[in-house]
């Protein structure tokens, strides 16, 4: 007897992208479509059931809108993702389902999830908690095979916690079905210009896992390997994205450029397709797995911006967070990429571990003399999972587990830091920018270029809320 397909709604939270609106200094912010629900999706689909994905940020009223969808659609499961500082959010989230469709499972993943499973399901109304990669482990669970086989959960059963085991990493990402782009609203995916040259914006990932071990960052999700789609496999990705109606892309990676011929032969095969698609590099470039050769082939495929993770301006201090760089590497990838004529975007840090005024004054003026188009920094959250936060929570360091003041662009005092006052390391975060912003020579140069692009009104909006 053919067995009748179950439903699944995913739901991404309202403030996945607002929440960093809150920032001290304003940050441009737009909403993206996020990629593990469009990946979800497509497992529930090529699982033979049905799903449908409600964007929370994208709307305006969203318990409204989350009541209405689910009268309309009723699923039989209530997929939530969320990270540490949109935790509250979810368990608020979790409670309305459970108070107006008590027979919907409530089921969760992400990174806040995979950190801290059984807390989750202790402190919400969720049934179920998904950690590490969710792309097998979400068929399993819709195809309804018994929770006590699943690997990758955590669940309530009469009235206790249960955790099972791991699931071990998907190796083959070639295997994975293509994200399910139809099922969200492209049009409405739309950035302001000083983010993108296009819209609307679509993202894509090209591998999972990183083998460095940042001490500020958990890879409880996709863990410490690095597995790779093949650059045949990321081209065609990248066409269906742009069958499905996005007209930029931007990359999501841990490591793109990990294996650095893989991702030359990725910009080659775009190039050899003539795809004529905008993209960038959000993420995923070290400055010691690049060659000048790379950003050449990126220009040449459509890349137009790359983003590097500098962190810090003091050798001692990348040695402290086990970054694996040196300064001089970071100033010969800028150079590289400036040469291939690539926007640059530049990650700092604050307040990282034995940081003290003279280690943040280095990374201030490491980030001028760097000179990328655009840099930003942030005040060090240590979430949970991570190495600092474990260091800094035996020690005492850490003082409020109020998992939504852990912002990266509007901390809250959530720890004491051992060197430094909040009063300085917030006085230093805004230093940061007006220090790096406000040169006669980054202004003339701007200048000319927002006049030369006829977006002269646009970046002045964006100066004006920066610094005002």
């Amino acid at each position: 007897m053919k067995k009748t397909p179950r439903k699944v709604l995913l739901i991404n939270m309202p403030s996945s992208i607002g929440v960093y609106k809150k920032s001290k200094i304003k940050v441009a912010v737009a909403p993206r479509p996020f990629l593990s629900l469009a990946t979800l999706a497509a497992s529930v689909l090529q699982s033979k059931n049905d799903a449908k994905v409600l964007d929370l940020q994208l709307s305006t009223e969203p318990i409204r809108d989350i009541y209405k969808t689910i009268k309309n659609y009723q699923p039989d499961i209530a997929g939530l993702t969320f990270t540490t500082p949109l935790f509250h959010e979810a368990k608020r989230i979790a409670s309305f389902i459970r108070k107006n469709f008590p027979a919907i499972a409530i089921i969760s993943g992400g990174a806040h999830t995979s950190i801290m499973p059984e807390q989750v399901l202790k402190e919400t109304d969720i049934d179920i908690a998904v950690f590490g990669e969710g792309d097998i482990t979400i068929q399993e669970i819709v195809n309804g095979r018994q929770l006590v086989g699943i690997k990758g959960i955590a669940y309530k059963n009469k009235g206790k916690v249960k955790r099972n085991p791991p699931r071990p990493l998907i190796q083959d990402l070639d295997t994975l079905p293509f994200p399910a782009w139809h099922l969200f609203p492209v049009e409405k995916y739309k950035n302001p210009k000083i983010m993108t040259q296009k819209n609307p914006v679509g993202t894509i990932e090209t591998s999972r896992g990183c083998v460095f071990g940042c001490t500020y960052c958990n890879k409880k999700v996709f863990g410490r390997v690095f597995r790779k789609k093949s650059a045949k496999r990321v081209v065609e990705e990248f066409e269906h994205l742009k069958k499905s109606g996005f007209n930029e892309v931007h990359v999501w990676d841990d490591m793109f450029s990990t294996d650095l011929q893989r991702a030359k032969d990725i910009c080659d095969e775009i190039t050899k397709r003539k795809l004529g698609i905008s993209w960038q590099l959000d993420c995923g470039v070290r400055v010691n797995s690049v060659d000048q050769e790379f950003f050449y082939k990126l220009k040449q495929a459509g890349c137009y911006k790359v983003a590097f993770g500098f962190e810090s301006g003091n050798q001692k201090i990348l040695n402290r967070i086990n970054k694996g760089i040196l300064l001089e590497q970071s100033l010969n990838a800028l150079r590289m990429a400036k040469k291939a004529g690539l926007e640059t975007i530049g990650f700092f840090m604050l307040g990282l571990p034995d940081e003290t005024l003279e280690t943040m004054n280095d990374t201030i003026n490491f980030a001028i003399k760097l000179d990328p188009d655009y840099a930003k920094t942030t005040l060090l959250v240590p979430y949970p999972g991570t190495d600092i936060y474990n260091e800094w929570k035996s020690s005492g360091v850490i003082k409020s587990e109020d998992w939504s003041k852990y912002n990266d662009h509007s901390p809250s005092k959530v720890y004491n830091h051992p060197n430094l006052d909040w009063k300085t390391l917030e006085r230093y975060y805004n230093l940061f920018y007006r220090k790096f912003y406000l040169r006669t020579g980054y202004i003339a140069r701007r200048f000319v270029r927002s006049l030369f692009k006829g977006e002269l009104l646009h970046d002045a909006y964006y100066a004006i809320k920066t610094f005002t």
